[in-house]
């Protein structure tokens, strides 16, 4: 049994739960939010499957996690804030396999617990950090091509070309896009930017995330939930974005290699992903 504090709270939510996977009506989202009420807290948006464990499960991190590159994104809130991130997480229609709020804490977050299907009335909140950094909590809507894909969302919501990382053994990935004002181009090989050099493929990269480059007067980069894929434009999912020309710079590094725009569909080499890894991030419709 587990004695938590009356004035704390969190929930943990994952498409991919430990042990299970949730049904397809539910966002392809991860992540864990803790807060103490009128207190500052913290929200945790991450790619890894089956992470955390639940507290009964006496672990923590599993071995799958180590097969593949992922992100994570951790920032500190005031609690007011946590009225907006949990209107963001009925919006992305979150799953919450492991839960505890208590009934004096904001209604948005209680309803987040309790399956409240709301759609997006906007493509993105604006929040601020308890440091006062600058963020975007984007949702997708559940469409077809190209409205069903958050990047294009992202895309129109900071004004800008994004270049994005999604997971390359994705069944039905989607080719780069310049349909619209503000392009979406998809990133073909990732530079590691510290320690010796080297580059790897999205086929060995489960992270999920976007840029705006270098010569851009727009400091964005977004840490999603999502890949690029027909199989996930008419599933919800979203992202959380920050402002801020270092963090930027040092993602747009990564960015090595990227798909141009074409009328040729692109061929992406799968003949490097494993069975056992997409085994491992298989749920009820999609791989990824």
């Amino acid at each position: 049994m587990y004695l938590q504090e009356p004035n704390f709270g969190f929930i943990s939510y994952s498409d991919q739960p430990p042990g299970c996977s949730s049904h397809n009506t539910f966002g392809h989202s991860k992540g864990v939010i803790m807060v103490e009420r009128e207190r500052p807290g913290v929200w945790l948006l991450h790619s890894t499957p089956q992470f955390p464990f639940r507290r009964d499960q006496n672990n923590f991190w599993p071995e799958s996690g180590l097969q593949l590159a992922q992100t994570f994104i951790c920032v500190t809130f005031n609690y007011d804030q946590f009225i907006q991130i949990g209107k963001h997480l009925q919006y992305i229609r979150a799953f919450p396999f492991e839960h505890d709020i208590p009934d004096d804490f904001h209604q948005e977050l209680i309803d987040a617990t309790k399956w409240v299907e709301v759609p997006p009335s906007s493509d993105y909140q604006t929040l601020r950090s308890r440091g006062g950094l600058s963020f975007y909590s984007i949702a997708k809507q559940q469409l077809q091509e190209p409205d069903g894909d958050l990047y294009r969302t992202i895309a129109r919501a900071v004004q800008s070309h994004v270049y994005v990382q999604t997971w390359g053994c994705q069944k039905d990935r989607a080719d780069s896009d310049c349909s619209g004002p503000n392009h979406v181009y998809n990133i073909k090989t990732i530079k590691k930017v510290l320690g010796p050099a080297s580059t790897w493929s999205p086929t060995k990269d489960h992270s999920k995330w976007c840029v705006t480059n270098s010569e851009s007067n727009r400091e964005w980069t977004c840490i999603a939930d999502v890949n690029r894929a027909q199989t996930q434009y008419q599933r919800r999912g979203g992202a959380l974005c920050i402002e801020n020309r270092d963090v930027r710079n040092k993602f747009w590094e990564f960015a090595r290699v990227f798909d141009e725009c074409s009328t040729t569909p692109t061929t992406t080499d799968t003949s490097d992903c494993e069975p056992d890894l997409k085994r491992i991030h298989l749920d009820p419709s999609v791989i990824g």
